[in-house]
Parts: C-alpha cells; sequence; structure tokens
C-alpha cells in the first residue's frame, strides 16, 4: 500500500443520500466534476424520492403499460433481477412498500400500499428502454443503484484520463489503478475495526445497529430478509466485488445469508468481511 496523501486530489459532495468523496491523481483534477456529473445523473434517474424519476414513472403508471426508462435504469434492473434469481428472492427490489410502511421512506402521494402486491417476478425488461410492470409495486433501487453510480463516476474519471483514484459513497468504495490503497473498516457501532489494503477493485458496507427504529412496538430496521422480516444485526458486512454494483448489492444478501452471499461473491470473485468493535487509526474508511 502506497501513501496517496501528497499526489491525490481529494473533493466531496452531498449526493445520494450521503457524502460522496472523489480522489484522484493530481495530474487529472479535472476529471472530478465529470465524476460528479456521472453521480447526479444516475441520483436523478433512480431516486425513489424524486417525483421525476424513473422509478416514479414506474410506480404511477397503469399495471401492464409499458414505460420508457433511461438504458442505465434498465442496465440496474437486470443486474437487480438477475440477483433476485440467484438468491431466491431474497434480494427484492419491490422492498419499497415494506420500507415506505415502516417509515424509512416517504409515501409517495396517491399510493395505496394494500394494492401495492408484485415482486421483481412481476418486472417484465421489454428492450434497453422499456419496462412493464405486471403488478403494481414500489420499486427501490437504494441497495443496487449506489454501487452502481459509484462505477459511473469511475468510468468517467478513467475516460477523461484519470490514471488511479478513489470513490467513496458512504462506504460503497471502488478503488483503480496500479496503486494499492488502505482501507479502514468499520464495525456496527461506527468503530474503526481494521485495515485491508485493495487494488483496482470495489467494497461496500453495510449495518443497521444505529439505523433501526420501533414499529408497532417491535424494532425495525430498513434491511428486509426471508419472509419479509425485518434484519437486526450487530455487526457489519463488507463485500468486495470487481464492481461496486456487485459488492453494494451483495452486502443486503450478506446480512440476511451469510452463506449464499460468500458463495455468490465467490463466483464473481469477491469476498466478504464482517466487522466488530476495534478501533484503529482512520485511512480512507468504507
Amino acid at each position: 500500500m502506497a501513501d496517496v496523501g501528497a499526489r491525490m486530489i481529494r473533493r466531496c459532495r452531498p449526493l445520494l443520500g450521503t457524502f460522496v468523496d472523489v480522489s484522484v491523481d493530481e495530474a487529472a483534477a479535472h476529471a472530478i466534476d465529470v465524476a460528479f456529473l456521472a453521480i447526479e445523473q444516475v441520483q436523478g434517474l433512480m431516486s425513489f424520492h424524486s417525483e421525476t424519476s424513473d422509478l416514479a414513472r414506474l410506480r404511477g403508471a397503469d399495471v401492464g403499460r409499458v414505460v420508457e426508462v433511461d438504458p442505465a435504469t434498465i442496465t440496474t434492473l437486470r443486474a437487480a433481477l438477475a440477483l433476485y434469481r440467484a438468491t431466491d428472492g431474497l434480494f427484492d427490489m419491490s422492498i419499497g412498500r415494506a420500507l415506505v410502511a415502516s417509515g424509512f421512506l416517504p409515501h409517495p402521494e396517491g399510493m395505496d400500499l394494500r394494492r401495492c402486491t408484485g415482486t421483481s417476478a412481476d418486472i417484465e425488461i421489454v428492450d434497453d428502454q422499456h419496462v412493464r410492470l405486471h403488478k403494481l409495486m414500489l420499486i427501490d433501487l437504494g441497495g443496487i443503484a449506489k454501487g452502481y453510480a459509484v462505477d459511473c463516476a469511475v468510468a468517467a474519471l478513467k475516460a477523461a484520463g484519470a490514471a488511479q483514484g478513489i470513490v467513496n459513497a458512504g462506504g460503497d468504495l471502488r478503488v483503480f489503478g496500479a496503486q494499492g490503497f488502505p482501507i479502514a473498516l468499520r464495525g456496527a457501532d461506527g468503530s474503526l475495526a481494521r485495515e485491508i489494503g485493495l487494488t483496482n477493485t470495489a467494497i461496500a458496507s453495510s449495518s443497521n445497529l444505529h439505523t433501526r427504529r420501533r414499529l408497532r412496538g417491535k424494532e425495525t430496521s430498513p434491511h428486509i430478509g426471508a419472509h419479509h422480516q425485518p434484519l437486526l444485526a450487530d455487526h457489519a458486512v463488507h463485500c468486495i466485488a470487481p464492481d461496486c454494483l456487485t459488492a453494494d448489492a451483495m452486502t443486503k444478501v450478506a446480512l440476511a445469508n451469510p452463506a449464499l452471499a460468500k458463495l455468490l461473491l465467490a463466483e464473481h470473485g469477491g469476498e466478504m468481511i464482517v466487522t466488530h468493535h476495534i478501533t484503529m487509526p482512520q485511512r480512507f474508511a468504507a
């Protein structure tokens, strides 16, 4: 792992519901704005909160009607559908209904949650720009789109001439270039647990120790597992994969079914790390 401090330029902006940090070699500082633009485009297309996003247009369409969406949205939907099948329905982007009901997402105006009975199995990708929903549902891509946005930012940096760098979106992180970078992993309580070195790969982290709330007398979390039950994890998971889309999505699988996550990550040349609470000095934290 090399010392990156003197040769890297870092910028940070509030995006994707977190703070996004972009670091590149000094000679490619001009590329940072291009990376942030790529992230803003993904956010605009796939935000659950925005009434002008592709997700809002899908939930507002009549059941069975073909809806035109951006090719980037299709890319993300296809990846989510592949994970839905690979996990036997555990990774399900129709989770929006449950997250709205538990208060983790805002209630779209005029939407009757009782009618939102669809699952990912009811999503039809018609072609590279069109989608049809066979049942009403609330699609939420929060479990995968942030990783995709990081990948788009890295692609933009490379296209603009950056030889090496890091894009870190609140724990969804990807490094590129020949140089290795030290990455500090956090435990579920937020403390820094251990440090690893990464080169040309991605890592995503997830936990819910501090994001839970009580609903009708029971503790719930923004992570939903088998049988639509909330996941309550007292540890953090960190999934390493070649791209951040895969790493991001796999953290949700890892919280629900660690054995399945390890198997799927191994198929992608990745791995899973679980952390607890051993404090270490911070470098780049995931």
